[in-house]
């Protein structure tokens, strides 16, 4: 037998078992979910998001209502599978919390808040093969939507156009490229 064919039939029946397991979590997990869950999270994910980005001199995301944003999105915007997704991840969040900290994460410091911020970014491996597939699979992760919708939401809301970014509601002629100053913020219109 040739060993090439029989290594990769070991890593497709490999794949096949592991598509299928996840299949299996995937299917089972969507017929228990339904929407309308978040709004009893929204002051997790207002810490959550006020963690991501603080208040410095500009404000931060909690002040910006950005919570509310990603509440809205998740209800009426994403899918089932990352609704699940998001939906797990802050149960889990909250679980760990209370095993690691013995109160929830609204209740911890801001080192311990920073900590475990620290380690769901460092848990996110985006480059490997195996991420690539379980994210074709089972949608994007919790930290990575939080991240992004929290990103998305800071600098769409009226704080974070107008404090954060220079924005200039009528931005003037089209200059291809331009030179910035010093310390120059970044331009936000509407």
């Amino acid at each position: 037998m040739n060993r090439r064919t029989a290594i990769k039939g070991i890593f497709a029946i490999a794949g096949l078992s592991y598509v299928s397991i996840i299949g299996i979590k995937y299917f089972k997990g969507n017929l228990n979910q339904t929407r309308g869950k978040l709004e009893a999270h929204s002051l997790l994910i207002a810490e959550l998001t006020d963690v991501i980005i603080p208040p410095t001199t500009t404000p931060g995301a909690k002040e910006a209502l950005v919570h509310n944003y990603i509440i809205s999105y998740m209800e009426d915007c994403s899918s089932m599978k990352e609704y699940n997704n998001f939906l797990d991840g802050l149960n889990d969040l909250q679980e760990n919390c209370k095993n690691t900290y013995n109160h929830n994460f609204e209740n911890c410091t801001v080192v311990q808040k920073n900590k475990i911020i620290e380690n769901l970014d460092n848990n996110q491996d985006s480059t490997s093969l195996f991420s690539k597939i379980s994210n074709k699979i089972q949608g994007r992760s919790f930290f990575d939507i939080l991240k992004t919708l929290t990103i998305e939401g800071y600098c769409t809301s009226e704080l974070g156009a107008t404090k954060f970014l220079e924005y200039q509601p009528i931005p003037g002629k089209y200059i291809a490229i331009t030179n910035l100053k010093v310390n120059q913020k970044a331009w936000a219109t509407k």
